[in-house]
């Protein structure tokens, strides 16, 4: 059984290549970050790749030598003398020219570049997130490149009320986030509210959808009229409504919410408590932090949705789920299990299904409804929705091979996208808004033989494994071209360094 020491170089089936941060209970479980994110996971999903970061234990000259030793040294030398004598005559060893000195190359030093003046403030924050590997979400459109037939798909998907789910499905760094935020920006156009979270197992795991709702609520955005709203906004406007009570008088949480508002009577305790981070004693109806509370959490984002619909005349509310896979990465078997129930439970109220409605609940450990097999909280019987429709849609995004089968598993007709690399044509697509970007924020530029020098170098680097990869080398590129602009970028490129 191997075993990883601080700043191993690992690899896992799912997230690729990572780094070993620590490790626990006798080297059984191992925290890894992988770029983006950290976690723990059991040590037999790991595979070493080669030596990572070493502590270097700090050298000492050697003493030198005792009195006695030193004295057979000179015998030894004077051995040699003689030996060297016989070889080459009374003259020892023949002299050797000194090696002549190499002359100092000037090392160049890195100029300041600055912005050009009167530069597009939206150009230069695109450049950030170049950085980063990422694709701006200013100007969405021109950075999207090579996603014609994907984004066709989604489009169908948000006027198609027959299914109320989709998975985007890709390696790291293909561009699923990407796509996520592109369809968020379509759904607002069309009158949705959007809402979107990522999963992190240190923070907002779907086996505890308390935190997976608290992240949603974080990430709530509409335009009504014109205007922005966020979640409180969103609630207020609600209670402003004069039939909200129609819709949701009758709902076991939002209606508490809606009368303290509708009577002027909020508070910051109460918004906490709702957009579940309270932990207080205040007398409050109770929002569970169980794994088994998923019920709970889907019952309020479907009236979340109605109340956005019915009351505020918007299309629905949609769901942007990044990183899904890691509900299947924890420690923990009963917690993928949970996940799983979690994920399930928002596609079958997403999609309207009627057993939601009417199904009996079963006590035991855990409650499960009779016919569906989820889980109810037994502090807490809600059901996962609050009436038909729901106006609820859903978007997951995921690495292949995942979960993919689940979610057929609970949908055999579930929308997937699956996305590639971008071919040759479309990388270079990109690589030329990159180089005009760095034009317009920098006024670097390259030649037109040294921009296909480069792009081609690129390419055959390796390091156009996924999207991300290719533009954060063009970005590399390009910025040591800024700062050193009699620099050798093909050997920075070819060597990663220059």
């Amino acid at each position: 059984m191997p075993s990883f020491d601080k700043g191993a170089i690992v690899t896992h089936a799912a997230y690729g290549r990572g780094t070993v941060l620590a490790t626990r209970h006798r080297g059984l479980e191992v925290q890894v970050s992988f770029g983006r994110f950290r976690l723990w996971m059991p040590e037999r999903e790991l595979a070493p790749v080669r030596s990572g970061l070493r502590l270097v234990e700090e050298t000492h000259a050697p003493s030198k030598p005792p009195a006695d030793a030193a004295g057979d040294a000179t015998a030894d030398e004077s051995s040699l003398d003689q030996l060297m004598g016989i070889l080459y005559g009374k003259g020892g060893v023949p002299s050797v020219p000194p090696a002549e000195t190499p002359p100092e190359v000037p090392v160049q030093e890195p100029r300041f570049t600055p912005t050009l003046p009167g530069r597009d403030m939206d150009q230069a924050s695109a450049i950030e997130a170049l950085r980063l590997g990422l694709v701006p979400t200013t100007h969405i459109d021109h950075w999207t490149v090579g996603r014609t037939w994907e984004i066709g798909r989604i489009r169908d998907f948000l006027r198609d009320w027959t299914e109320g789910a989709i998975l985007i499905e890709g390696a790291y760094g293909a561009g699923k986030s990407h796509l996520l935020r592109y369809l968020g920006r379509d759904a607002a156009e069309q009158g949705y509210a959007v809402a979107s979270a990522g999963f992190d197992p240190s923070e907002a795991t779907a086996a505890f959808p308390k935190k997976a709702f608290r992240r949603l609520v974080q990430g709530f955005c509409m335009t009504v009229g014109g205007e922005t709203l966020t979640f409180r906004p969103f609630l207020r406007a609600v209670a402003r409504h004069p039939h909200w009570e129609d819709v949701l008088g009758d709902h076991p949480l939002l209606s508490f919410l809606l009368h303290r508002l509708a009577k002027g009577r909020e508070d910051e305790e109460t918004w906490e408590w709702i957009e579940a981070r309270w932990t207080g004693r205040r007398p409050l109806p109770t929002l569970h932090d169980y794994s088994t509370c998923a019920n709970i959490y889907c019952n309020l984002l479907s009236g979340l949705s109605r109340a956005a619909v019915e009351l505020l005349g918007m299309s629905g509310l949609l769901l942007l789920l990044d990183e899904a896979e890691i509900a299947r990465n924890t420690i923990y078997r009963y917690q993928v299990q949970r996940g799983l129930n979690f994920f399930r439970g928002l596609i079958l109220t997403a999609n309207d299904d009627p057993i939601l409605l009417d199904e009996d609940i079963v006590p035991g450990n855990p409650t499960t409804g009779l016919e569906t097999g989820l889980i109810y909280s037994a502090h807490n019987k809600t059901r996962y929705t609050t009436a038909i429709p729901s106006y609820l849609k859903v978007a997951f995004a995921l690495t292949p091979g995942t979960l993919q089968s689940e979610f057929r598993r609970y949908r055999e007709s579930i929308a997937v996208i699956e996305l590639d690399i971008l071919n040759a044509e479309q990388l270079h697509d990109l690589f030329d808004r990159i180089l005009q970007t760095f034009a317009a924020v920098y006024g670097t530029t390259l030649s037109p033989r040294g921009r296909d020098r480069v792009f081609h170098l690129i390419m055959l680097s390796g390091r156009v494994s996924t999207t991300r990869g290719f533009i954060k080398a063009v970005v590399e590129a390009m910025d040591f071209c800024r700062f050193n602009p009699r620099g050798d970028v093909e050997r920075l490129i070819t060597q990663g360094s220059a």
